[in-house]
């Protein structure tokens, strides 16, 4: 599948460039998700790290990592602390399965799981609405065919881990 890359320095990524993959021309209406993600200051990236360690803290204790991904990556001091284990490498832009809605979708490299890495996504380009592997989708009711899980942000393994969209400020 042919594709365009277009390197972008999103704010919210303090001008880290990222590749933006267009698979399909994104409509007016995909374009303008994604030039409200464009706006995100770096500030905003504060909003994901909670998920993102939950993420981290899920994998760490499905794995067992205290025996092995302790030495392999240090121990995060907390969540403001997760994203130095992070590499963000590209951003689409695309609808929900049942094209409701358009998200910026980020993949990104992370320390802690290297097979699926990191996937972020916005939808409408500013509300974040999904954090985990990448799996190829932007929300999580889509990802496991449950409409139950539209409010979660983080599908955790471990339901200590689990966080709804009402808990992100907590």
């Amino acid at each position: 599948m042919t594709h365009r890359e277009t390197p972008v320095r999103p704010p919210i990524f303090g001008g880290v460039e990222v590749a933006l993959l267009e698979f399909e021309p994104i409509t007016d209406d995909g374009r303008a998700a994604f030039d409200r993600f464009m706006t995100l200051p770096p500030e905003a990236l504060s909003t994901t790290w909670r998920h993102v360690y939950a993420y981290y803290r899920d994998y760490h204790s499905a794995v067992g990592g205290e025996d092995w991904l302790d030495a392999q990556m240090g121990v995060p001091a907390g969540p403001e602390a997760i994203w130095a284990h992070v590499r963000p490498r590209s951003i689409t832009v695309r609808q929900d399965y049942f094209k409701t809605a358009w998200f910026v979708s980020l993949e990104a490299d992370c320390d802690w799981e290297a097979e699926h890495g990191l996937n972020i996504c916005w939808r409408d380009g500013t509300d974040l609405v999904k954090v985990g592997g990448y799996d190829g989708h932007v929300t999580n009711d889509d990802a496991y065919d449950d409409p139950k899980l539209a409010n979660v942000i983080y599908a955790a393994s471990s339901p200590e881990f689990r966080i709804y969209r009402d808990e992100r400020a907590g």
